[in-house]
């Protein structure tokens, strides 16, 4: 299969029933196409490859096409390409019709260009009430008021030269547009850099943010929920930017979309664990709380279905907070909203999780034994749960020799330098409890203190209870 025959497979895949009945009014209109054959193959490719989900070959789709013609397997790719471009002019169609505001834009620029001065100044009216009524304040709004205000600017600059050309207008949107942005991605740096030690140029950022304190436009809640994120980001000491974006987020969560608000839930929610993991209890409340909203409110659903790695970090900070009722209702009630190809190993490692904090260590074995874990994180995080129930089995040679292998997966698996701290430390303080005297209290109270000092240790609550 080819790049082209792949990329009509690929949309032809994700066409929806409504999209199938549509496409099938339009090619039939003399309007949007003369070609018969360009019908026929989306015949013939609905039929033959949406339902089976194999991909017909080239001389299969030119046989049936045109057979008669001794050119016609180049015929058919030359159709396979019209096809394709006709589909995406139908989904452009269907997003202009959706976008009320984006239409009206374009037609004032055709209104502009033909200098049909009654029709525009109508539609500016229509855009201005759209604008007003415009549910959402974000990046997406800001970017659409700038282009209206560059269309009346162009507009009253030809028609009308001594009146009000918005400058200042748009002088404000652009700005306001370039902090949004510039600090959004700002933030996607620094998350990228906790993760893979990655340097980036940061480029008019400080000037940007010097400008900006020093301004109102930390009035404006879609600058300032990515200034408050920047700026627990780069000081998460200073609790006070973390509880300032909360209180944004809690106040203005409406006015942004789901894709808007997406990455500051997950990196705020990235803090709370790193903070939860240095036993901030405070942290793991918010942490579990910004989860629950974010699913609540549809923001962590990936196509309506809780993403896996959501899903065990949410339940991670239940159990840490002992909510073990709360734990079982929801991996009972969300199961069916896991992603079908991991539920079993997803609900297999939480049931473990759920046993063993509970204290069912054996019940739990069977769980993790069950599960198969394709990803490295899981597969971790499943290794290290063996360690710690293995510990409380006190199945002592299993567990040596499952630290050794467990120590070789870390060092040989490419995993970021957070998670490669995290677990070699983790086994390393196993060891230590294994080589201290159950009576050398002095021991693991000196074990203790080197627990309490490690940054990066997601097993310390438990570490910390073994040295009692």
């Amino acid at each position: 299969m080819n790049e082209a025959n792949y990329k009509i497979f690929e949309i032809i895949q994700s066409i929806t029933a409504k999209e199938e009945r549509q496409l099938r009014k339009m090619l039939k209109s003399p309007f949007f196409t003369l070609r018969a054959d360009v019908q026929q193959l989306f015949e013939l490719l609905m039929k033959r490859t949406k339902k089976s989900k194999k991909f017909l070959s080239i001389k299969e789709i030119a046989d049936d096409l045109y057979p008669k013609k001794s050119n016609r397997e180049i015929k058919a790719r030359g159709t396979m390409s019209d096809l394709k471009q006709f589909i995406e002019e139908y989904w452009c169609i269907q997003y202009l019709r959706k976008d009320k505001i984006k239409m009206h834009l374009m037609v004032s620029e055709i209104y502009r260009r033909r200098k049909l001065q009654k029709c525009y100044a109508s539609n500016v009216k229509k855009i201005d009430d759209l604008m007003e009524k415009h549910p959402k304040k974000n990046a997406d709004y800001y970017q659409l008021r700038l282009d209206f205000e560059i269309d009346r600017m162009k507009y009253q600059s030809a028609t009308k030269r001594t009146e009000h050309l918005f400058l200042q207008e748009i002088s404000d949107s652009s700005d306001i547009i370039y902090l949004i942005r510039k600090l959004r991605n700002a933030c996607a740096q620094l998350s990228h850099q906790l993760v893979f030690k990655t340097n980036y140029n940061t480029g008019l950022l400080n000037d940007a943010i010097r400008g900006l304190e020093d301004s109102n436009y930390l009035s404006n809640p879609a600058i300032a929920i990515y200034y408050y994120c920047f700026r627990f980001l780069t000081e998460p000491e200073e609790i006070h930017y973390f509880n300032r974006f909360k209180s944004i987020l809690s106040k203005h969560r409406d006015q942004f979309t789901k894709e808007d608000l997406e990455g500051p839930y997950r990196l705020a929610i990235n803090l709370c664990i790193r903070k939860s993991n240095q036993n901030d209890k405070n942290f793991t409340i918010s942490g579990w709380e910004l989860y629950k909203e974010g699913l609540a409110n549809g923001i962590l659903l990936n196509n309506e279905l809780i993403p896996r790695f959501t899903f065990n970090n949410t339940i991670a900070l239940a159990l840490l907070l002992e909510e073990f009722d709360w734990t079982a209702t929801f991996i009972k009630e969300k199961a069916d909203q896991l992603e079908p190809l991991y539920k079993d190993q997803t609900l297999n490692f939480n049931l473990a999780r759920l046993a063993f904090a509970q204290g069912q260590y054996n019940q739990a074995l069977q769980y993790i034994q069950q599960a198969k874990y394709p990803d490295v994180l899981n597969n971790l995080v499943s290794r290290m749960m063996k360690v710690k129930i293995f510990y409380e089995l006190q199945a002592l040679d299993l567990l040596s020799s499952h630290l050794d292998t467990f120590e070789q997966y870390v060092r040989r698996k490419e995993v970021s330098e957070y998670l490669r701290i995290n677990f070699l430390t983790s086994i390393k303080y196993v060891r230590k409890l294994l080589s201290i005297p159950s009576y050398d209290k002095t021991a693991k109270e000196n074990l203790q203190v080197q627990i309490l000092s490690e940054e990066i240790l997601s097993e310390k609550k438990w570490l910390l209870k073994k040295c009692l």
